[in-house]
């Protein structure tokens, strides 16, 4: 039954107490953890004169002494995991009743005080990866992000665009400039695993792991799962980074759901779904503008090659796409051998073969080939012979008509298509009804079709 008043609420914590076996007041300390106090000094959570003080009074406690009492006590009683933060929760659940019956006209009471990170039984995770050295060309961007999440009180965050755009560099910088507004912690996760998207089990392996379950720990069910990770950080203040999404299915059992927590997502999925249904705010990532293209490119080869070489650097920078991952290929690539010449190594990069076969040996996320190749895969047969016919367009920008008639489809299946497309970023929307694709995903396409062609028949549909 629901405690009705705060009296019977701190009865029944007094009868917790006794129902493990009644902890001593020095054991309840250490069991609570430490948190921190307003001038960012670690505390115990549980002071043994506040302890004494609560249960001998009939006010209401902070939900910070709640959520560190009851843990502490099921803790002492040998509960399991799951069943400790379900039952904190459950208590949470009734001290908010009870707190939103006793606010004032003006929404407020004597007792009320600023939510503070809940008290932690372990460490505070720090797993984000290390912050971008150099990222050109996003200040702007960065400062729009700062000033969405200044306006907007959404949870969710969608860093989106094409392949090689640099979207997990742009997430991760933003993330290390949110750091202090998280201080219980900043989990991490790469949901594009080794061997394919990571599954909402492992995934929930990876983020519970962080907040210190211990995986024989880990609930086998995946819904068991989800509820065990929402209730760990409901009443946290953290910042959870899902990087290198595959669609809204994945994602959306991950979003870190407490009033005080953020997710950040980054994917070349446009997301829709997650934008509207659980009201993400999208930041679209576009390619670099040729200043901080040729910037990027400054940044690697050294000064000395690029003497009176300005139209080779600006060349070189328009066939990389002006994206961010095949600028750095390209130009590591030249300082790796640098003794060819600037000229030289430019108009190799104009062949499509040379281009796409960019890569870091050894860095399995340094290969633009595969990564595009990510994204093909997920498109359907209609689509990836669209894809193909398309990068044979001369021009990069081309509309609904001109597609329709070069693919000879329907002007409403080019639209539909085109649509296709565009959610995983393989064309961009540049106005109404006209579209364009960048010099990368030309060859790219072109080079599709070509392997498409030589397969012949027999072999056309495994290689399309």
């Amino acid at each position: 039954m629901t405690p009705d008043n705060p009296s019977e609420f701190v009865r029944r914590l007094r009868e917790l107490r006794l129902s493990v076996g009644q902890p001593s007041m020095r054991r309840l300390q250490q069991l609570g953890g430490q948190t921190r106090a307003a001038n960012g000094d670690e505390v115990d959570a549980l002071p043994r004169s506040t302890v004494s003080t609560v249960l001998r009074g009939s006010k209401l406690p902070r939900s910070e002494f709640v959520s560190a009492f009851v843990t502490a006590c099921l803790q002492y009683g040998g509960h399991p995991p799951e069943q400790v933060a379900e039952a904190t929760e459950r208590w949470l659940a009734h001290w908010r009743v009870l707190y939103a019956a006793e606010e004032g006209p003006e929404g407020e009471t004597a007792q009320a005080a600023p939510v503070t990170e809940a008290p932690k039984g372990v460490s505070v995770p720090h797993h984000l990866p290390l912050d971008v050295r150099y990222l050109a060309g996003r200040g702007a961007m960065l400062k729009t992000a700062d000033e969405l999440a200044q306006r907007h009180r959404s949870s969710v965050f969608l860093v989106s665009g094409p392949v090689g755009v640099g979207k997990s560099a742009f997430a991760i910088r933003w993330a290390h400039r949110m750091t202090d507004q998280f201080p219980d912690g900043r989990l991490y996760v790469d949901l594009r695993g080794a061997r394919g998207p990571l599954d909402t089990e492992h995934a929930l392996g990876v983020l519970l792991g962080g907040l210190g379950v211990h995986e024989d720990d880990c609930p086998a069910e995946p819904r068991r799962r989800v509820e065990l990770y929402r209730s760990l950080i409901a009443h946290r203040r953290m910042l959870v980074v899902l990087d290198n999404a595959s669609d809204t299915d994945q994602v959306r059992p991950l979003l870190a759901t407490g009033a005080h927590c953020r997710t950040v997502v980054t994917s070349r999925n446009r997301m829709s779904g997650l934008v509207a249904r659980e009201g993400a705010r999208r930041l679209t990532l576009d390619v670099l503008s040729p200043e901080a293209a040729c910037a990027v490119l400054c940044a690697v080869i050294d000064g000395e090659h690029l003497v009176n070489a300005r139209a080779e650097l600006e060349e070189l920078a328009e066939l990389c796409g002006y994206l961010p991952l095949v600028l750095r290929l390209a130009a590591v690539k030249f300082a790796d051998r640098p003794g060819q010449g600037l000229r030289h190594f430019v108009r190799t990069m104009r062949d499509d073969s040379q281009l796409l076969s960019l890569a870091l040996d050894g860095d399995r996320g340094s290969s633009i080939r595969a990564e595009l190749e990510f994204s093909y895969r997920r498109l359907g047969l209609e689509a990836k012979r669209y894809f193909q016919r398309i990068g044979h367009l001369d021009d990069a920008d081309f509309t609904l008509e001109s597609g329709a008639a070069l693919a000879g489809i329907p002007l409403a299946e080019a639209d539909r298509l085109t649509g296709v497309l565009e959610s995983e970023h393989l064309v961009t929307e540049v106005g109404r009804r006209r579209f364009t694709m960048h010099r990368v995903l030309q060859a790219f396409a072109r080079t599709k079709a070509k392997e498409y062609a030589a397969a012949g028949p027999t072999r056309a549909l495994a290689v399309a």
